[in-house]
């Protein structure tokens, strides 16, 4: 029932090619079931001569023109059957055509709707599952659907209307042989149902060992580089073998499920129509039944048996997808971000933080501690600390990616209250570890404002102190950059993510230590060209660098999630604490001594 009611959710637009498939699959068991009717018409009572005592044989006969007419225009008979498989033909085309619709259309809606709702779902989601395993999900689990509706229902309906049916036909004909021709049927429903029950457990291991194997090599080939320095080929080779054999196991054990049931099934069937071809022949020989009628036992027998044997395989199919369908679900209902609600005022940039405290859901330890500072609109403020300290963990924060405890105000408004798609819109973060997407060095930085000028998009690389060297590039701004911008430098692709952040202007622009892949010339420049921006935009810089934070208006230093120093570098400099130890520090051995002390 949960699958269907999963599937009938997703079906809307789908649901006439489901009715469609439903109609072409009674026509083609129709046809198929009446042409040996109509071949034992003309055996028994025209040919042969014998009284139509069946009423289905007599009402047929009489649609064709009566014993009489056929006789003489034996024709017609064989026209119909003609006509009837011609009929059966298209039917079966129909089918196919409308259940190949169905599964692509269905398919398409559940890829849309897996990726829509990963967008959407928390940052935390994301972090506590497998990209490979998520990837897995919207692509085997939804071809296993797919292959499910454009195949192997309509085989379904076949085979249940193709039983009905021709159960009833054969019990008008010879009740006692109906019995013999459908005994085995209660054996190889059971059958198929503990195939079913069995194999659903395999599947979903085999589904889990897939998605650890796709996880593996998916982080293999994003870590290339990294493999390559440390001289790790053999053992990604290894480790990938590792779950490659994993998967095989299970795979192989689905096989071997799969072998016993095709050949049981095979030698159950085989048997049924060998009993009921030799049941039919002595009672033929007795007279209980014509050779026309046994000529339809044998006919149905061989549509029945292997409809029926099918099924046993889509029970187990629905296994599959019962697993597809669990695995779907997992994604589609966690809870999505509430994106819109809210509050949508007019940002300036003010900022204040009242008694703040924040910690992860997996870790009792608060990161940040009861922390008090205002942020004036406009204001350049730098935030210090070393690794650990929560610097980026409190931006984290502003944009909402996680809650806390305390009050943050934006402008006046509790950022609790302000829609989460509008306060990332109007602050901008560049990150410490920039990703660019396969596109032009133009298309990447026009990602912020689609409807930038060319303009717009070479002033915000001047600023960024990218510009030069794009112009040096063959193709200038028309550079493809390569997946995540594997031709570039560190430095070049931090400083296009600058770009892109500046180009959109946003009211709050915070730096969340994405200056420090920069030589020290470099940032110099991009800081120098920061200060033209000063009075346009509240900015927040993370920084580790004294050369980077002293022109701020305002220094905050955290040390073990608290703030311990407040103030200008000026007002820093001359107090004893942790800021001027760094700027000690820094002027004596450089920015490594200080980051490893």
């Amino acid at each position: 029932m949960k699958v269907i009611a999963f599937l009938m959710k997703h079906a809307h637009g789908c649901r006439r090619y489901l009715l469609q498939v439903f109609g072409n699959v009674l026509l083609y068991v129709i046809c198929g079931l009446v042409y040996p009717l109509i071949i034992s018409l003309m055996i028994d009572h025209v040919i042969g001569n014998a009284p139509m005592e069946n009423g289905m044989i007599a009402v047929l006969g009489q649609l064709l023109g009566g014993t009489a007419f056929l006789k003489e225009h034996m024709w017609v008979g064989a026209v119909t059957i003609i006509l009837v498989n011609g009929l059966c033909a298209l039917a079966m085309f129909r089918r196919s055509y409308l259940s190949g619709k169905l599964g692509e259309h269905l398919a398409n809606r559940l890829r849309l709707a897996m990726y829509d709702h990963l967008q959407k779902l928390p940052d935390a989601y994301h972090k506590s599952h497998d990209s490979g395993d998520l990837i897995q999900r919207s692509t085997s689990d939804i071809e296993q659907i797919r292959r499910f509706l454009g195949v192997q229902i309509a085989e379904m309906m076949n085979a249940v209307f193709m039983v009905l049916c021709a159960a009833f036909i054969l019990g008008n004909l010879h009740l006692r042989l109906m019995g013999v021709a459908v005994s085995i049927m209660p054996l190889l429903m059971f059958i198929g149902y503990v195939f079913f029950t069995k194999a659903k457990k395999i599947f979903l291991t085999v589904d889990e060992a897939e998605g650890a194997m796709t996880t593996v090599l998916q982080e293999n080939l994003n870590a290339t580089r990294v493999v390559k320095a440390f001289h790790r080929e053999r053992y990604e080779i290894e480790k990938f073998e590792e779950v490659n054999e994993s998967f095989r196991k299970k795979l192989f054990e689905l096989m071997h499920a799969l072998g016993i049931y095709w050949s049981a099934t095979d030698f159950l069937c085989m048997g049924q129509i060998l009993l009921v071809t030799v049941v039919g022949i002595f009672m033929a020989r007795a007279g209980e039944i014509t050779v026309g009628n046994l000529f339809v036992f044998v006919t149905y027998e061989s549509m029945i048996v292997w409809p029926m044997r099918q099924l046993g395989r889509i029970l187990a199919d629905m296994g599959k997808v019962s697993v597809a369908v669990g695995r779907l679900s997992e994604v589609l209902d966690a809870p999505a971000e509430d994106l819109e609600s809210g509050e949508r005022n007019e940002i300036r940039g003010e900022i204040v933080f009242d008694h703040v405290s924040f910690a992860y859901e997996d870790d009792q330890n608060h990161v940040l501690r009861d922390l008090s500072f205002t942020i004036h609109a406009k204001q350049r403020v730098a935030i210090m600390g070393p690794t650990g300290s929560g610097k980026s963990s409190l931006v984290q924060l502003l944009v909402r990616m996680q809650d806390y405890e305390g009050s943050i105000k934006i402008d006046g408004v509790e950022l609790r209250n302000i829609a989460k798609e509008w306060i990332r819109s109007q602050i901008r973060i560049v990150l410490q570890e920039p990703f660019l997407f396969s596109k032009t060095i133009e298309e990447n930085i026009a990602l912020a404002k689609r409807d930038a000028s060319f303009e717009e998009i070479r002033h915000a690389a001047r600023i960024a102190s990218i510009h030069e060297d794009i112009e040096g590039f063959d193709q200038g701004y028309a550079t493809a950059v390569g997946e995540k911008g594997v031709t570039l430098s560190g430095g070049q692709k931090q400083r296009i993510a600058i770009a892109r952040t500046i180009l959109d202007q946003p009211p709050v622009l915070i730096f969340d230590d994405s200056l420090s892949a920069l030589d020290m010339q470099t940032d110099a420049r991009i800081q120098q060209a920061l200060q033209a921006l000063k009075g346009d935009l509240t900015m927040i810089m993370i920084t580790h660098r004294v050369s980077s934070a002293m022109h701020a208006d305002q220094i905050i230093v955290l040390e073990n999630g608290r703030i311990v120093q407040s103030g200008t570098h000026t007002e820093l400099m001359k107090e004893e604490g942790l800021y001027r130890r760094i700027a000690m520090i820094q002027n004596e051995g450089g920015e490594e001594a200080w980051q490893q002390s």
